[in-house]
């Protein structure tokens, strides 16, 4: 399937920038059991252990010392473990109290791996990263990889999630011609043939976590027309929740295509909220990613 991008005319006045977050499973669109020979180990480190990397208030050579661990496991093949790692490696010291430094190879390394395993987000922050260092035909083969599995969701229709995935795919365009885009969806074809049951299995076994599930929403933000629009993205947050559920903190992550997409975001993800917690007054952690898109796009699946 080719996915297009058609701009969309919204009536009125006053346009709105959709915003939305949604943990890593929320986009499965099958929560039966993963395969067992398929399914991912269990990831390597918690939410709290790897907000804890940014905390300034431990020494930074513990902080690095605990990364590496984590990159030295033989085990590390879950998902989230290597976004999480992509995404760190992607954003370096861009986000504030984080242990190292921006590394592009790294960020696709790990990126690149979770993508293949079933995390979506990595495949849209491959094309990223491709698009970013001049690759085009790369970035386009994780466009429309991203726009595949994300499109899954069956509330993705006219969502920022599809709205970002369709603005995503417009900025790699232009650079593309006919030619070389036969070539790419032949290329897509092949690595979804190839991949499709376990992306679909890593997919599954974070939708069946029974973890704590920050609560899902969806902000509109309103906007005059001549107003200039704001970037659509994704940014990535670790959370800190209170004992009644709202937010104590939050940390930016990352954040795609361009690092103010986290500001832009910051207020939004500070709304976020969790389950009141039924006993104890410790923090909980959660890595919520969010979703922005500007509603000037959506996808078109029937070419």
């Amino acid at each position: 399937m080719r996915i297009a991008f058609q701009r969309s005319v919204w009536p009125g006045l006053i346009l709105g920038t959709v915003v939305a977050f949604a943990p890593f499973g929320a986009i499965a669109a099958d929560a039966a059991a993963p395969t067992p020979s398929l399914a991912p180990p269990h990831a390597l480190m918690s939410d709290a252990q790897w907000a804890s990397l940014f905390d300034q208030s431990k020494p930074l050579a513990d902080r690095e010392r605990m990364l590496a661990q984590v990159e030295q496991s033989p085990d590390l093949r879950n998902p989230k473990d290597l976004y999480a790692l992509g995404s760190l490696y992607h954003m370096g010291k861009n986000a504030p109290g984080s242990p190292v430094d921006d590394n592009p190879q790294k960020a696709s390394l790990y990126l690149g791996n979770a993508a293949i395993r079933g995390s979506v987000y990595a495949m849209a922050k491959m094309a990223e990263l491709k698009l970013a260092a001049g690759q085009y035909q790369e970035a386009m083969n994780w466009a429309q990889i991203y726009s595949h599995y994300a499109l899954l969701a069956p509330e993705t229709s006219h969502s920022p999630r599809e709205s970002y995935a369709a603005e995503l795919v417009s900025r790699i365009k232009s650079h593309v011609t006919d030619t070389q885009m036969a070539a790419i969806m032949k290329d897509v074809n092949s690595f979804v043939a190839l991949n499709d049951a376990q992306i679909r299995a890593g997919m599954q076994a974070d939708a069946l976590n029974d973890g704590d599930r920050p609560n899902r929403m969806m902000h509109h933000r309103v906007q005059l027309p001549d107003s200039r629009r704001p970037d659509t993205g994704i940014a990535d947050y670790l959370i800190a929740f209170k004992p009644d559920g709202s937010a104590a903190n939050v940390q930016l992550v990352d954040a795609v295509p361009r690092p103010e997409v986290g500001g832009t975001l910051r207020n939004w993800a500070k709304s976020v909220t969790l389950q009141p917690a039924p006993e104890g007054n410790a923090l909980r952690y959660a890595w919520v990613p969010m979703v922005i898109g500007n509603k000037d796009y959506h996808m078109d699946d029937s070419h």
